[in-house]
């Protein structure tokens, strides 16, 4: 058994990591996960010895991975406080299964639907391994946000890279008495102008506010109670043809952001129109879009912490959508312009998000819990919500440590009784290799409805990626 150690406190949640974890004791699913598929040169097997010695170089370099988060805090501080687990065995947070990745949909749904403990003495954190080297990694996000998935497997990677072929660990965590990164706010300035506050509070409780409006679109109203669940859609892109749809956004000054955007804003419009509102009453949706602050600090991309905000608005359907006589929209004809529109707005509203952050702190400091309570039952805040971790890009090796390989990516989230009616969720494996999860909660939408949504955004997809790449 592993020795334990006297509990020490570490620091104080920051303001999102509390705002996460007052969701979490009210079993929302805030779970974010990253599937990653490891390949060895060498033939290597990914087996327990050395994935335990790997994952302790991750917990080295990331102390908040052998930590917790408390409310009742070891010096009586108010919490909730991160305290340092006194012991892990990583027996208890990592799982083989004599499966492979054939329905990764069913695993992600899995893994985004199981809520962590937050009594036990176990972190916020867990893995679980197929036997075709795919590596699910999930996290409660109270202690990390999307990218902060993706790190901890470009921490594993460049573990695996400088471990000897032969190792061994027993799963016995040696914790090491290392500080945690600081919060966000103490790194960055998220002062929130007053104009901003005001118009947050004006925007909640205005009956008139866009997003309330009837015209406006957001999926079905939300559940009366928290409840887990999601429908969940992969589509991979393999190197050749992802370095061609990036190629193609460069040359309309577009992002990949962007381009998505526009496909998915044509793809609702028409199938709208389409199905469930031939008469167009519906005029708008609601775009969120998660923004990394990490840009802005010295973190490094291997960094487990909680360095994010989001730009949101409500935007117009696009019109013309609805007379197109196909779901998605013709390559020659993409709306490349509203793409590079969109990207530019978000280029130039991504500074600002930090603000938002002092807007949460300044409106629910003392009133987390009933403000996610008060989501319940309501019409929906977001119809769509697109979170792009970008591509990865793995830590320097030499020449010769090219041992491991990760050849696939897939990231998702869940929150689905109050979240975005629709979350497209967008990474890029180190191989050039694209991976997109849609996912939706489970009554959050009609299936059927959803499902032709995902279609025809997988065959536009395709279309412009299989196209010449004119210029529109």
């Amino acid at each position: 058994m592993p020795t334990q150690a006297p509990q020490t406190q570490l620091r104080q949640a920051g303001i999102v990591e509390a705002f996460f974890y007052s969701r979490a004791k009210l079993g929302v699913d805030n779970c974010v996960v990253v599937a990653a598929k490891y390949e060895s040169r060498t033939a290597r097997v990914l087996d327990k010895s050395l994935l335990f010695a790997a994952i302790q170089e991750v917990i080295n370099e990331n102390p908040v991975l052998a930590a917790r988060l408390t409310e009742r805090a070891p010096n009586g501080t108010c919490g909730p406080v991160w305290i340092r687990l006194p012991a892990l065995d990583l027996n208890n947070v990592v799982s083989f299964l004599d499966v492979d990745s054939l329905d990764l949909e069913a695993h992600l749904a899995k893994e985004a639907k199981h809520l962590f403990d937050l009594e036990a003495d176990l972190p916020l954190w867990r893995t679980t391994v197929l036997n075709d080297g795919t590596l699910l990694y999930s996290h409660e996000h109270s202690m990390g946000d999307g990218q902060s998935a993706l790190a901890f497997h470009l921490s594993l990677l460049s573990a695996l890279e400088k471990l000897p072929e032969t190792t061994s660990h027993s799963g016995e965590v040696v914790i090491m008495d290392v500080p945690l990164r600081p919060a966000v706010e103490d790194v960055l300035s998220i002062s929130a102008p007053i104009s901003k506050i005001l118009k947050q509070v004006n925007q909640a409780i205005n009956p008139f506010s866009a997003w309330r409006r009837n015209t406006t679109w957001t999926g079905n109203p939300t559940g009366k109670a928290y409840k887990r669940g999601v429908n969940i859609w992969v589509i991979k892109l393999p190197p050749d043809d992802s370095a061609r749809l990036l190629q193609l956004c460069r040359k309309n000054s577009a992002t990949l952001t962007g381009a998505l955007y526009a496909l998915i804003m044509h793809v609702i419009a028409q199938e709208l129109y389409a199905g469930p509102d031939p008469k167009g009453k519906f005029d708008s949706v609601v775009i969120s879009v998660p923004v990394s602050l990490r840009p802005y600090t010295d973190i490094p991309s291997t960094a487990i912490c909680n360095y994010a905000s989001y730009y949101q608005d409500v935007y117009p359907l696009p019109t013309q959508s609805r007379a197109s006589k196909h779901s998605h929209p013709s390559p020659a004809y993409f709306p490349w312009k509203s793409a590079a529109s969109f990207s530019a707005t978000l280029k130039r509203e991504a500074p600002k998000t930090p603000a938002t952050i002092g807007v949460i702190n300044a409106l629910l400091a003392n009133s987390r819990e009933r403000y996610s309570l008060g989501l319940l039952g309501k019409k929906r805040g977001t119809t769509v919500l697109i979170s792009n971790l970008g591509a990865a890009k793995p830590v320097q090796r030499s020449s010769a440590a090219h041992r491991w390989a990760i050849t696939e990516a897939i990231f998702a989230q869940a929150d689905s009784t109050t979240g975005a009616a629709f979350k497209f969720n967008v990474v890029g494996a180190p191989s050039g290799a694209l991976g997109i999860s849609v996912t939706s909660g489970s009554d959050a939408l009609d299936v059927e409805f959803a499902a032709k949504c995902i279609d025809a955004f997988t065959q536009g997809l395709k279309a412009l990626v299989d196209s010449d790449g004119i210029l529109v």
